[in-house]
């Protein structure tokens, strides 16, 4: 996921059903696996996923069914939770194949595609109740996010995001191995405490909840053996407390 690059302005909705058939090989015998369903599979991935669907379901203690918007929905991983609940959902993606598997899965929701040039986000002013944007990291570090969920999300209404620390040990490694590697670096653009003071709150939002996580240098697919005692390690010394010094954190923030 950290080499997606995603933005989205849709002057023109475009609904994926018009666009594409899912012909995937095994789309006759069984359901078709998106990146994410297959990083669900490995251990890293469903530690990552645990702490992300804490915050994910907290967001959703004491909030009635509304209007969500899914950013980055891939199959719709997160919207098929909000479906079982009675939310109405608009899911946007830059893959069309992934977003065809997301309207397969969901067929009540409104599902468009974007381009990755786009830069507004698919609804009307105040519209929608809860917006998710997890692990989308182009959008959440770009300039346009914030006052386009503020223009869509109803008072009081909520960002579920992920944002990626330059503030880190892991920042900095991956910051240095672009650098050395004489790439563009294009990870770890912000601090998170400095995006939270400049962007988010000028924007008018406030957080409700943060959480560090990822802190041992593990690959996003990794399956290895040692991933339950690193993640039994964070937990025991309480770093997902430090959101500050955290690689990733994962947040939800309230339009006030």
């Amino acid at each position: 996921m950290e080499t997606r690059r995603q933005a989205f302005r849709l002057e023109q909705v475009r609904p994926v059903a018009k666009l594409i058939a899912c012909d995937d090989a095994h789309s006759t015998s069984m359901e078709p696996l998106t990146y994410c369903d297959r990083l669900a599979t490995k251990r890293w991935g469903r530690y990552i996923a645990g702490i992300e669907e804490t915050a994910f379901r907290k967001a959703l203690l004491g909030q009635p069914p509304g209007a969500a918007l899914e950013i980055g929905c891939e199959g719709g991983r997160w919207s098929r939770k909000l479906a079982d609940v009675g939310w109405s959902l608009t899911c946007i993606d830059v893959d069309a194949k992934s977003l065809a598997i997301c309207q397969s899965r969901l067929p009540s929701a409104r599902c468009v595609l974007a381009s990755e040039r786009d830069t507004t986000l698919p609804c009307a002013d105040g519209s929608v109740s809860l917006i998710l944007c997890i692990e989308v990291w182009p959008v959440i570090d770009s300039d346009w996010f914030l006052p386009e969920a503020r223009r869509v999300l109803s008072p009081n209404g909520l960002i579920v995001g992920t944002i990626m620390n330059r503030t880190s040990l892991r920042g900095l490694f991956v910051r240095t191995r672009e650098r050395r590697n004489q790439t563009q670096e294009r990870h770890y653009p912000h601090s998170y405490t400095t995006w939270k003071r400049e962007r988010l709150l000028p924007n008018g939002f406030s957080i409700c909840h943060e959480v560090g996580y990822c802190w041992f240098p593990v690959q996003r697919d990794s399956d290895s053996p040692v991933v339950p005692l690193f993640s039994f390690a964070e937990r025991a010394l309480q770093l997902p407390r430090l959101p500050s010094l955290s690689p990733y954190v994962v947040f939800i923030a309230r339009k006030q």
